[in-house]
């Protein structure tokens, strides 16, 4: 079993205007917190309505748009057609989910007073009647931020091991995409490696509402070996990224392979096809997975192609740079928004593992393309992104160091709260048989 740990964490450096409630502890996070979860976010009633009014809570049920679900809770359609209008100002309404909950407010002679929405985790839409019909404002949700510690033993898949030491499947997933790019996961997990991480978690603050944040570190110790990330935006970066101990960045070109807890079940080579019966090159690798399984874009690009493919039924074709283009084939569906010319980002999920095309069951068919031919992923030297440098590297080391500092900190408070426990236990001062967790 492993430990796992709430720390308090604030950011000093946030201009984050959303209100955050200070906590004693200050943590090295020089990055914003950005949403991992793409989860339909719960009602919440920040304000307690006058007590004159009927409250009622309603959800998007399948197959209802917002008129539907306010004409069936009691609104005049005229009122109904104001407030989504007044709230379409701060809400995409083509982005309603089945499941997402309102709380409409009714006045005594029924007509509809108000209406709330969240739209975030730190964010809620209030639609008021005015004098002039209705109108909507944005209110802020405070909140704590946490950052928590958790580390274990695999003992048969990381994503399981993970998953029974209390990780969130958004985290889970998460790690494995950061070390994609150095680890093969179906070839270079083994029983007994480790794992170690420290990320964001932002609480509301009644405690009711949890959302998972940034990977803030995380280490693989693989037969030995450890490999160690840490979050981090350069100066002259727009966005985070993930770097080793030495400042070297850890994403590059391509990543090993586009779909995790899959079985790689033919390579690059000669082979008898398995439908047409005889011996053919097959210029790609198969990966076999359960239909669904979400695959993702090798490397930053541009869509060239998304659409059906002879053989390969479902198909997506990236174009990265002027030397490297992946492709996709067999897909069962396609990722939201994926089509010929949209530019997609390392990571991002352009489709789901399918039987469409020339196939006997459903995997993923997987080729890479250098200069026009297509070449062996497994024997490919990827290219590796940047390596900090000068002041950039020196405040990089600061912040990896004072991570570090902290992690060792926990370990030490939680074996000192253990041991204290223990000699309790041992001079009668608790029944409970207490277990150790492992450093």
């Amino acid at each position: 079993m492993g430990n796992l740990l709430d720390f308090p964490a604030s950011n000093p450096q946030n201009s984050d205007s959303r209100p955050i409630i200070p906590l004693e502890e200050v943590y090295p996070d020089s990055v914003n917190y950005a949403p991992s979860d793409e989860i339909a976010p719960e009602s919440v009633n920040i304000h307690p309505q006058e007590a004159e009014y009927d409250l009622k809570e309603i959800s998007i049920k399948r197959g209802q748009g917002m008129m539907d679900v306010l004409v069936n809770s009691g609104a005049g359609r005229q009122d109904a057609y104001n407030a989504i209008k007044a709230l379409s100002a701060h809400y995409d309404m083509k982005k309603l989910q089945v499941g997402q909950a309102l709380q409409a407010a009714y006045n005594p002679d029924g007509s509809l007073a108000e209406l709330t929405m969240q739209k975030s985790f730190d964010h809620m839409i209030r639609v008021s009647r005015s004098e002039t019909g209705f109108e909507a404002t944005i209110e802020d949700l405070p909140s704590l931020k946490l950052t928590r510690h958790v580390q274990g033993v695999i003992d048969d898949s990381l994503f399981l091991s993970a998953y029974q030491e209390g990780l969130p499947n958004s985290v889970i997933v998460n790690m494995i995409r950061i070390f994609s790019f150095d680890v093969d996961f179906q070839r270079e997990i083994r029983k007994g490696d480790s794992f170690e991480i420290l990320y964001e978690r932002k609480m509301s603050e009644d405690g009711r509402r949890v959302e998972e944040g940034n990977i803030l570190f995380a280490k693989l110790i693989l037969r030995g070996k450890p490999i160690s990330l840490y979050r981090y935006q350069p100066q002259k970066g727009h966005f985070a990224d993930y770097f080793h101990e030495n400042g070297k960045s850890a994403k590059k070109a391509l990543m090993r392979t586009p779909i995790e807890g899959a079985r790689l079940s033919s390579y690059y080579g000669k082979r008898k096809h398995p439908v047409l019966g005889y011996t053919r090159m097959h210029k790609g690798l198969d990966f076999s997975a359960p239909t669904g399984t979400p695959i993702m874009a090798a490397g930053d690009g541009i869509v060239e192609r998304a659409s059906r493919y002879g053989a390969y039924g479902n198909y997506v074709r990236i174009r990265h740079n002027g030397t490297y283009k992946t492709a996709y084939a067999h897909l069962s569906k396609y990722g939201r928004g994926i089509k010929s010319g949209k530019r997609v980002k390392q990571g991002q999920i352009i489709g789901y593992v399918g039987a469409t095309g020339r196939v006997t069951g459903r995997h993923l068919h997987y080729e890479v393309f250098v200069n026009g031919k297509q070449v062996n992923p497994l024997r490919l030297k990827i290219p590796t992104g940047i390596t900090l440098a000068g002041k950039d590297k020196q405040k990089f080391l600061t912040l990896a160091g004072d991570i570090n500092n902290q992690i060792t900190a926990k370990k030490k408070n939680i074996l000192l709260t253990w041991n204290q426990k223990i000699a309790l236990n041992d001079t009668g001062g608790g029944g409970e048989m207490l277990v150790m967790p492992s450093p």
